[in-house]
């Protein structure tokens, strides 16, 4: 599987995950010009979620959550509050993170606290 491919799957998984525990998918591959991309935007009750996806086919270079790094969030932060200003500026907002290691995934709630 190709990386592309591995990112779609992951993508997948993380909205049929989401969609399972009632949240309502806003948009997928979010990008707001040439500064970046949310993988998933969902609503949960009132509360927007950004939703990065990690997926890796190993851990041989470290876990799939680890490339959630300091860097990567400042950027979505960033993106974030631009959807929110564009979509909902009055909305509340978290930020979770769903890491597939192989065939394995976990679900990281409020993970940028």
């Amino acid at each position: 599987m190709n990386r592309r491919e591995l990112g779609r799957a992951g993508e997948d998984a993380a909205v049929a995950y989401l969609t399972e525990r009632g949240f309502q998918i806003v948009g997928r591959n979010v990008r707001l010009g040439n500064r970046g991309e949310i993988d998933v935007v969902a609503r949960d009750g009132e509360t927007i979620v950004f939703v990065e996806v990690k997926a890796r086919q190993s851990q041989r270079f470290g876990s799939a959550a680890t490339a959630v790094d300091a860097r990567k969030r400042r950027t979505l932060r960033k993106l974030a509050a631009e959807w929110l200003q564009l979509f909902a500026p009055q909305s509340f907002a978290r930020f979770d993170v769903l890491a597939a290691d192989g065939e394995r995934f976990r679900y990281y709630r409020d993970a940028f606290q």
